[in-house]
């Protein structure tokens, strides 16, 4: 299976590459910054034949054209999109500058929808294919510092589940994974103060990818959340609230 994955410098998106070229198929990574050849994993990717990468900015269109290229080129297709990419910014919005603002809007909604539109027409043109964008449950909720990022994860939630009632009957699936903040092996090592027992693992995230990929079932129009039992509680009496709220006023009216 050829598989595109878009941040692979880092995290989750390395540990998807290692993933993947280390079961036999063949990966392209996309990411802004540049390889670190003295991490380990990133020694693993750079040994195997399985894997290519372009340096560019997923902001850019003409970056993205050129590692879709560049891709196709290595793997002769695209059978699989994962885009990983994202920026966190959690402030307090009346400290959040403009430029802020747009660099999340960018990376975390624009920057999936660019590269989406680079790889559809291949995906259609082969009649098969499958898209899997990474939000947050912040787009699934919100924070009082989190205007920027959970507006722009709620952005790319919604974008994800009309491109898969447009591309629905085209044989090309669109699904959306929603996480928390999640340990990854880069995020332990940055991070070495924070308990990391009590977060998601990525591979808890990379299991749904899998089941995505490999389900023999077209599965598509999906957001699959992944919560913390404590915020899935917060989260479910939200909705149940705000759904009372909606009939009384029904009722009302």
């Amino acid at each position: 299976m050829n598989i595109f994955i878009t941040g692979v410098s880092r995290g989750l998106g390395k540990e998807l590459a290692v993933h993947y070229t280390g079961t036999g198929h063949r990966v392209f990574g996309f990411s802004r910054s540049a390889l670190d050849f003295n991490d380990g994993d990133i020694k693993k990717l750079k040994e195997s034949a399985g894997f290519a990468y372009y340096k560019g900015s997923i902001n850019e269109s003409s970056d993205v054209k050129t590692a879709v290229d560049e891709a196709l080129k290595f793997m002769g297709g695209i059978d699989v999109l994962i885009n990983n990419a994202a920026y966190k910014l959690f402030k307090p919005p009346d400290e959040i500058t403009e430029d802020e603002y747009g660099e999340s809007i960018r990376t975390n909604l624009t920057s999936q929808i660019l590269v989406c539109s680079a790889v559809m027409p291949h995906l259609l043109k082969a009649k098969s294919g499958k898209i899997i964008n990474l939000s947050s449950n912040a787009g699934m909720t919100h924070y009082g510092d989190g205007t920027a990022y959970c507006s722009s994860k709620a952005g790319l939630i919604a974008y994800s589940l009309s491109l898969a009632d447009y591309l629905k009957d085209k044989n090309v699936s669109v699904n959306v994974i929603s996480p928390p903040t999640f340990s990854t092996g880069d995020y332990r090592k940055t991070s070495p103060g924070i308990n990391h027992g009590k977060l998601v693992q990525s591979e808890s995230v990379i299991k749904i990818i899998d089941y995505i990929i490999f389900n023999k079932k077209f599965i598509t129009g999906r957001n699959f959340p992944v919560f913390k039992l404590k915020t899935l509680i917060k989260y479910a009496f939200l909705k149940h609230i705000e759904f009372i709220d909606y009939f009384f006023q029904l009722r009302l009216k």
